[in-house]
């Protein structure tokens, strides 16, 4: 099993989170600023308490992050990546884990995420922490290339 630390990140791991992001394939982003902007809206979203986010490292190195967008009273939605040389290897589920259990004991009501419709791995993971389909959301994301990526809905209320 890979030796993970998750902690939460401070405003000062902006550029780290940007370089690992930047890392993975283009097509499979949700959003495709450029990795300066990211940093500023990381360091920002972070700094302001707007967002949280908790990262994954493996000996010493990110290698997965997990932000939480505080909507409250409206529902948190949430975000997450793994560097592709760490996929499969859990640490997207011990983000999720950690980051729904915060999410729980801040009496947080409900988490969304939105999910390319063919990112078939993170809607398995989410459905099988407890998330379900709420909706489909046609040309939710568009793409630099041209057209607009569709997605699906899913959410978690706490129990």
């Amino acid at each position: 099993m890979l030796d993970l630390t998750i902690r939460p990140a401070t405003p000062e791991d902006a550029g780290s989170i940007a370089d690992m992001i930047a890392a993975i394939e283009p097509d499979a982003l949700v959003s495709e600023i450029s990795r300066d902007e990211r940093r500023e809206r990381f360091h920002r979203y972070l700094a302001d308490g707007i967002n949280v986010s908790f990262l994954a490292e493996s000996g010493g190195r990110l290698v997965g992050e997990l932000t939480l967008a505080l909507g409250g009273p409206d529902p948190t939605r949430i975000g997450f990546g793994v560097h592709p040389d760490y996929r499969r290897r859990g640490v997207a589920q011990r983000l999720l884990q950690h980051g729904i259990a915060w999410a729980d004991a801040e009496d947080i009501h409900k988490l969304t995420a939105e999910v390319m419709s063919h990112n078939v791995a993170a809607l398995s993971l989410l459905q099988g922490l407890g998330f379900a389909e709420e909706g489909y959301l046609v040309n939710q994301f568009r793409r630099k290339a041209g057209g607009a990526a569709d997605a699906v809905l899913l959410a978690r209320t706490k129990n």
